[in-house]
């Protein structure tokens, strides 16, 4: 029987790698977070840090080859998520663990109805039969914002906007009530306006359901509003993780501190915008020690030599870098 303090989700020291030809892609490299039922943990960082590569492995979705997990352990209510056979992990998925995908249109089938698409997880799952399915579809169109659903049930995904699409998309991820969801980007290709509709209504499901919520993003300012805890990823590791409330204020890795100092206020006249020099690493050819160190303005000698420590600056604030207690006292 799991324990109802424990973590929902654990990911630890997962390690991922790409193989093609002779290139090894390192994607992720000994990642670890937690997610503790009912909050929003969010993972953040650039693109290619290696997000949306750990929420497929939670899922099991990355095809291998050319993708292998080649260490770490993922566990989901207590159970073991990579060790469990496929057939039974598939009996778990979307009843379980539901997930909203980056790109609707592309993770939609453009040849059935959003109807039928939103209605296949009940039946797949025996949970109902054909009828009830697609009446309990058509349910949930309405429950997410979608109108007239009785009549938009029979349409294709071409013919929804960009942001009905997505709604159809959150549809079909709680359609059996999952106590995990991750929502993968969910906003990144929607203009401003429908990303706040978006976000609203996921919190909105979240609560009325009770559910957990993996949120990947980019979004310092989506994340500073909805999440309970913060994950850092930089080079396909997590360098910083903590409740929210206490890193987005007080930072204590270089990286965080930076993508804070990147982003404009509203409360600043004439800001001085400070962007990370540089670009993000080539996971093929990471660099040593700590992978920020070549556009870190706190780099040294020591971060070019060896990978840094996980520094505990506070109860459950956690940094991995040689200077992370500086950098939280504002040193």
């Amino acid at each position: 029987m799991p324990n109802a303090d424990a973590p929902l989700l654990e990911v630890d020291d997962l390690r991922i790698e790409f193989r093609s030809g002779r290139e090894i892609v390192r994607a992720v490299n000994g990642a670890s977070f937690t997610v503790r039922r009912g909050e929003t943990t969010a993972v953040l960082g650039e693109s290619g840090s290696g997000k949306s590569v750990t929420a497929a492995a939670i899922m099991r979705l990355l095809a291998s080859p050319p993708a292998h997990i080649t260490g770490g352990r993922i566990r989901f209510n207590g159970a073991d998520v990579l060790g469990a056979p496929m057939a039974q992990w598939r009996k778990r998925c979307g009843r379980d663990i539901g997930m909203v995908f980056q790109d609707a249109l592309a993770s939609l089938n453009p040849v059935f109805t959003v109807g039928w698409q939103i209605a296949e997880p009940f039946k797949a799952h025996g949970v109902l039969p054909a009828k009830a399915a697609l009446e309990r579809a058509v349910a949930l169109l309405g429950r997410v914002g979608i109108p007239e659903p009785h009549a938009r049930a029979h349409d294709y995904p071409h013919q929804f906007s960009g942001g009905m699409r997505q709604r159809v998309m959150i549809a079909m991820a709680i359609a059996l009530d999952p106590s995990l969801l991750i929502a993968d980007e969910p906003t990144t290709a929607l203009d401003v306006t429908v990303q706040a509709q978006i976000m609203d209504l996921l919190l909105d499901l979240q609560r009325e359901r009770h559910m957990a919520m993996v949120l990947i993003t980019h979004d310092l300012g989506v994340v500073a509003e909805v999440a309970d805890r913060v994950a850092v990823m930089y080079g396909g590791r997590v360098v910083e993780s903590g409740l929210a409330r206490d890193v987005l204020p007080r930072p204590a890795h270089p990286y965080t501190l930076a993508l804070l100092e990147s982003v404009p206020r509203s409360d600043i006249e004439q800001q001085q915008l400070n962007p990370i020099v540089g670009s993000p690493p080539n996971m093929a050819t990471l660099p040593s020690g700590c992978a920020f160190h070549p556009r870190c303005r706190r780099a040294t000698s020591e971060c070019r030599a060896a990978r840094p420590p996980t520094v505990k600056v506070a109860p459950g604030h956690h940094a991995e870098c040689f200077y992370a207690q500086q950098v939280f006292d504002g040193r």
